[in-house]
């Protein structure tokens, strides 16, 4: 039943990916930032955990101007999955001319690192991040892989996975990831992580973000202390327009391998979480502040009030 379902449920929605797909990017961002205005205002349990994130991020922001942020948030959000649609059918160099980069200037560094085992690159929900990873493939310099969690409906896993590798990209499922990680790194390709996700449990530890204990993956930590490649910062941002974006590649983040393991884990995750956090404080309107990042804090509470 629940594969029925599933395929039921992308049949139905296939035909609005191929109408939406013929959107040209100036009205794809017209019409996804209405629909994502609307879903501001109409779904209420996204609405009250971005509010509560941003007040646990930015205490001195009054309720309006979160409120302002929140809904531009969800406005980005609108743009970003009525732009998917067209990614998968629109020429290269028709996606490409929308799209600058930052920090790729120095081509010989990226050759060079490419030709010494590669670079893990540390990235999250921010901006168009489907684009970024497209693009980015696109670029000579870079042969990108990413790890990423299989969607819950098969269906529309495989038509966004094939979305994601037509510039060349290599998809690693995020079960099982490291030997396909290993296997990217030897051949000299560059491997991103979305790591702005909360995370508990094995998979993660508690470290300061935005001035709360957050949980955190430390799948990037560990990698960091595994492989002796470089690992940058990468995000995608939108410019005033809408349509336009640039890809910004930050420099190497410092990592600590002191030769203890736990500790240098611990200290690398976070490192890499303060570098995301600099990210979003640069741009928190184009953030993903939907998610409970900061899920089992003693300071950050969900629960809404009784009034």
């Amino acid at each position: 039943m629940k594969d029925f379902a599933d395929r039921l449920l992308f049949l139905l929605a296939y035909p609005f990916l191929t109408l939406f797909s013929y959107l040209p990017p100036v009205w794809a961002v017209r019409i996804g930032g209405v629909l994502g205005r609307i879903a501001f205002y109409v779904d209420a349990r996204h609405r009250h955990i971005s509010l509560t994130n941003l007040k646990a991020a930015f205490p001195d922001l009054s309720p309006s101007e979160r409120w302002g942020v929140a809904r531009r948030t969800f406005q980005n959000l609108g743009r970003t999955f009525l732009e998917i649609p067209g990614l998968a059918r629109r020429k290269p160099e028709d996606i490409q001319r929308y799209v600058r980069y930052t920090g790729i200037d120095d081509k010989e560094k990226w050759i060079r690192a490419s030709r010494e085992g590669g670079a893990l690159l540390l990235t999250g929900h921010i901006g168009n991040w489907e684009m970024m990873a497209l693009s980015f493939g696109w670029q000579d310099e870079v042969n990108l892989a990413f790890v990423a969690r299989p969607l819950d409906n098969p269906y529309f896993d495989r038509w966004v996975n094939n979305l994601r590798c037509r510039s060349g990209n290599r998809l690693i499922s995020k079960k099982g990831a490291l030997r396909g990680i290993s296997r990217a790194l030897r051949e000299g390709r560059f491997v991103g992580l979305l790591m702005d996700q909360g995370a508990t449990g094995r998979d993660g530890v508690f470290v300061d973000f935005f001035g709360h204990q957050a949980g955190s993956n430390v799948a990037l930590g560990f990698l960091a202390n595994r492989f002796d490649v470089p690992v940058h910062p990468v995000h995608i941002v939108r410019d005033e327009t809408g349509v336009g974006h640039t890809v910004h590649i930050g420099d190497a983040v410092p990592i600590a391998r002191t030769g203890r393991k736990k500790l240098d884990i611990l200290e690398n995750t976070q490192r890499f979480q303060k570098a995301l956090e600099e990210i979003i404080r640069q741009h928190p309107e184009q953030w993903f502040w939907m998610h409970r990042r900061w899920k089992g804090s003693s300071t950050v509470s969900y629960e809404k009030r009784e009034k």
